[in-house]
């Protein structure tokens, strides 16, 4: 489901999906995804996938299993939930002794389209384009184009396998002509909710979670291995009484 706002120019576009219909063609579930930050089965996700659920489940590594959202922040676009599955791994945040940087090589890895289907997360590069939103938010990062919808609600990963933001939108900037232009220049970028952001939602909730240093490389290919161990498909039935 691509969900769009305009904001003083700014378009953004929330990467969930819709996964599958009923029988009257009236669409009910919607797909994003999550990552595991406590071995108990608590996982972080975007409100926005999670909003006005009636039933919701996870699944990849782990047994599909029903979940419950224990807590959200509509503001900054989180979640936190819990499920009786057990992962194989949580999520270790970057400790940020090696602070991320523009032009840094950085994966998304979830569940785009629909690779829901098939339990197995996709995974691809992208790059920094800033530490901050397009207008300096801290609350976010801008990096290159890699989301697809499904992808909502998951890591944004650096080099070594570490969580640097939650992916949550694609944003297109829209500046009006200048006086040397024929038309509107538009910039085309993905968003992630920062790691400030994360810590502090985790911290508020009192949610212990793992930090691990960034200094050692890793191939795309064991970054994909290593994640899909934390790395969730997030299933939302929609209550039908709720505006979507």
């Amino acid at each position: 489901m691509w969900a769009s706002k305009r904001l003083l120019g700014l378009l953004l576009a929330v990467a969930s999906v819709p996964a599958y219909a009923d029988a009257p063609r009236l669409l009910t579930y919607s797909s994003g995804t999550g990552f595991f930050v406590r071995s108990d089965g608590m996982l972080v996700t975007n409100y926005h996938v999670v909003s006005h659920c009636k039933d919701l489940t996870v699944y990849g590594m782990v047994p599909e299993s029903a979940a419950k959202v224990v807590a959200v922040d509509k503001e900054y676009d989180l979640a936190l939930v819990k499920t009786g599955a057990l992962p194989l791994a949580v999520a270790a945040l970057n400790s940020e002794k090696q602070p991320l940087r523009a032009r840094d090589r950085v994966v998304v890895v979830g569940y785009p389209g629909q690779s829901w289907q098939t339990g197995q997360p996709q995974t691809r590069e992208a790059t920094i384009l800033k530490t901050a939103g397009p207008r300096g938010e801290e609350k976010w990062l801008e990096f290159s184009d890699a989301l697809a919808g499904g992808n909502s609600g998951g890591p944004l990963l650096d080099n070594s396998d570490n969580v640097v933001g939650v992916v949550t939108a694609k944003g297109h900037l829209i500046s009006p002509p200048q006086e040397d232009e024929d038309s509107e220049r538009v910039e085309n970028f993905d968003l992630a909710i920062s790691l400030p952001v994360i810590r502090s939602f985790l911290e508020a909730h009192k949610i212990a979670y793992r930090e691990a240093d960034s200094g050692l490389y890793m191939g795309t290919d064991s970054i994909t291995d290593a994640a899909r161990l934390f790395v969730v498909n997030v299933r939302c039935q929609w209550d039908e009484k709720a505006q979507h």
